[in-house]
């Protein structure tokens, strides 16, 4: 696990967030808005997105269901 400093795309707050070692797109609670938003690692770095304006691929929950529901995981 590593971590990785991000800003809330909401109020800009920079936090230090832990990964996972892989590339799966998991949320963040910003330490100072308290509001959710999508960190997804990707080869460069990380990308940050507002909870609801992620494409479904790099949205933890949509993910899981499309995912689901293809019997693929």
């Amino acid at each position: 696990m590593s971590s990785v400093n991000v800003h809330c795309p909401y109020c800009s707050t920079g936090q230090a967030v832990d990964t996972h070692g892989d590339f799966r797109p998991f949320y963040v609670n910003c330490a100072d808005c308290s509001r959710r938003f999508i960190v997804e690692p990707v080869e460069s770095g990380v990308v940050v997105y507002r909870d609801g304006e992620a494409p479904c691929c790099s949205d933890p929950e949509c993910r899981a269901t499309e995912m689901g529901a293809s019997g693929n995981e």
